[in-house]
């Protein structure tokens, strides 16, 4: 079926949302509608696709997916919220919400039962286990809160995509004009095919750079590519090594993006080591890492802060690496300890009173460390013990999502010893994205999990703003450019939502390859990679 002009498209959702707004304004007011939660709870029941997506999961998937069954308005809490369980009896429109309350729980954990009887389990909830409750909790947070900025990786970065989500990792596009509509055929300016790999394009002027890695990890490569037709300038090969054990297939050997200061770039490999090279591909230095063994293998990126190469990765079968080098030697200058732990989290330095922090979410902790010195400064205790979304740094808070559904923390960085009592501002209880990282637009906190699950909190509270299901999977982190959020699916669709205080979809752009690497932006440009190649998508010349 082919798809209508743009002005078409724009015209038909406009008179979609009229009518259903329309539709909306006949019915009687509910005096008892479901929160957020309970609505897309009550969606997923109804939704044969919800039942496939279970079908799907993994046990620990499942452990953490049944507790979505305690909302803020749940059937428990609806009786304690309208006097107990005689008087929301006893009258017909309170029982009648009540009922309905029970009913969706009811499905819901039904088809959980299901999910958990492929694996061969029991569930928890029959066993006597009880959901950690929803909502948000509020901490104390010091008085005073400084004003934050994130430490760029060069000078000129703001001008280039030097790292994973951009200039300063938080996914801000500094440009205008990004396409909204594209397809295979349409508004690509170019399609360069690619090895496979996860990492996500980096830019810097007219050089892209991205790793691959075979399928059994022996050969892994750092790939520049020029912009403005995506041709092949130089491959170069990491020197060998032995492969790491147990790497996922949906994580592969080439996972960690890499990350320029416009003289070299520098790609982490796992076992394969850190390797930089200069601009025409030349190799400058290569540290060697033997022995990484962890859960699904590698995917934390490199981070560079003045002239040093700074890495954090936690391994849960071998010592957590946490070393810094000289950028330009590959020199060590120090290595720190860090406790055994799963985690695929990369690090951010912030400014903060004056002084340098080094932040990174990992092991149930947020940390905040020297950067010079590696020395540790602070801890909060709070994330999942599996942390993979980067921190989000916003003007006067950081905020960490962790875990399967774990929970979403904003606190303030800086202080001495354990800050948990003292630095944090707010924490939902769970809910928060396991793969993806959150992105912050304005005053609200955008999360993206991995079953689509997209919410829009209150960056200034935690409270939940809106909330809604996309049937997708999720793997890429969103990025975000004049007030629209691009977040890319697994099944290849790239849906563009407009960053505000109810969910609207702007478009759904299919290019029918799978994406998990996070997408770039630069000078009107977006460039996504999938699991076949690299694209380039515009309209009109670069901006």
């Amino acid at each position: 079926m082919a798809h209508p002009p743009h002005a078409a498209r724009l015209l038909i959702s406009i008179l979609l949302v009229t009518a259903a707004a329309a539709a909306k304004a006949r019915q009687p007011q509910d005096p008892y509608p479901f929160s957020e939660e309970l609505r897309v709870l009550a969606e997923d029941v109804a939704s044969d696709d919800y039942r496939k997506l279970v079908d799907e999961m993994l046990i620990t998937d499942l452990l953490a997916e049944w507790q979505r069954v305690d909302t803020p308005d749940s059937s428990a809490r609806f009786l304690e919220q309208h006097g107990g369980r005689d008087r929301v009896l006893s009258d017909p429109t309170l029982r009648t919400a009540y009922e309905q309350r029970q009913a969706v729980e009811q499905q819901f954990l039904e088809i959980m039962r299901k999910g958990f009887a492929r694996h061969g389990v029991r569930p928890p909830f029959d066993e006597g286990a009880r959901a950690r409750p929803a909502g948000t909790t509020s901490g104390t947070g010091p008085a005073e809160r400084p004003l934050l900025s994130v430490v760029l990786p060069a000078p000129g970065a703001a001008d280039h995509w030097p790292r994973f989500r951009g200039p300063d990792g938080q996914g801000m596009a500094r440009t205008r004009g990004l396409p909204l509509h594209w397809s295979r055929s349409e508004n690509v300016v170019w399609r360069t095919p690619l090895p496979p790999g996860n990492s996500s394009p980096i830019i810097w002027g007219e050089r892209i750079f991205l790793t691959s890695a075979e399928a059994d990890g022996s050969r892994r490569s750092v790939h520049c590519l020029r912009r403005r037709d995506g041709e092949f300038l130089w491959t170069a090969l990491c020197p060998p090594h032995e492969a790491e054990p147990m790497v996922r297939d949906k994580n592969g050997y080439a996972s960690a993006t890499p990350v320029t200061d416009g003289e070299r770039v520098i790609a982490y490999f796992g076992s394969g080591g850190l390797l930089a090279l200069d601009f025409e591909g030349r190799q400058l230095w290569h540290y060697p890492l033997p022995g990484f063994d962890s859960t699904w293998g590698s995917g934390s990126s490199p981070l560079l802060y003045e002239d040093s190469l700074i890495m954090i990765h936690d391994q849960n079968r071998a010592d957590s690496l946490f070393l810094c080098l000289d950028k330009r030697t590959g020199v060590l200058r120090w290595q720190r300890p860090r406790a055994r732990a799963m985690g695929w989290s990369t690090p951010v330095v912030v400014r903060v009173a004056g002084h340098d922090e080094l932040l990174f979410a990992g092991g149930e902790t947020v940390k905040g460390y020297d950067p010079r010195t590696g020395e540790e400064l602070w801890t909060l205790t709070g994330p999942t013990h599996e942390v993979i979304p980067t921190l989000v740094v916003g003007r006067d808070l950081v905020y960490s999502a962790s875990g399967r559904l774990g929970p979403t923390l904003a606190l303030v960085p800086g202080g001495r010893g354990d800050v948990t009592a003292t630095h944090l501002v707010w924490q939902t209880t769970r809910g928060g994205p396991h793969v993806p990282s959150p992105i912050l637009y304005e005053d609200r906190l955008y999360t993206v999990n991995d079953t689509g699950i997209a919410t829009a909190l209150d960056a200034h509270s935690g409270e939940v703003v809106w909330q809604q299901r996309i049937r997708d999977r999720f793997s890429a982190s969103p990025i975000a450019a004049e007030g629209l959020l691009y977040c890319c699916s697994e099944s290849g669709t790239t849906y563009v939502l407009r960053a505000g205080d109810v969910f609207e979809l702007v478009a759904q752009n299919e290019l029918g390859e799978p994406i998990l690497a996070s997408p770039a932006a630069l000078a009107g440009r977006l460039y996504i990679r999938t699991s076949e190649a690299l694209y380039c998508l515009g309209t009109g010349t670069e901006r």
